[in-house]
């Protein structure tokens, strides 16, 4: 729906029409992956959403662009 390829719900027509705006906007681009491949991602989305308490959450992209989240629960004093 958003490259086009099928037609899209009415309802839906204005969410597919801010994704395309945003993907445009971010330069972005769609691929496709086969389920296998989100197996990080799932992990990552629970580890945010489980840490929803913590006081600091940061994403970071390695050099191979591959996401890892580092969360800090807790200060350690260094004496």
């Amino acid at each position: 729906m958003i490259e086009k390829q099928w037609k899209v719900p009415w309802e839906l027509i204005e969410v597919i029409e801010d994704i395309r705006v945003t993907l445009q906007s971010l330069q972005g681009n769609i691929i496709h992956i086969f389920r296998e491949g989100n197996t990080v991602v799932d992990a990552l989305a629970n580890e945010v959403i489980e840490a929803q308490n913590t006081k600091e959450k940061q994403i970071n992209m390695d050099n191979s662009q591959i996401p890892n989240l580092r969360i800090r629960t807790r200060r350690i004093s260094r004496q």
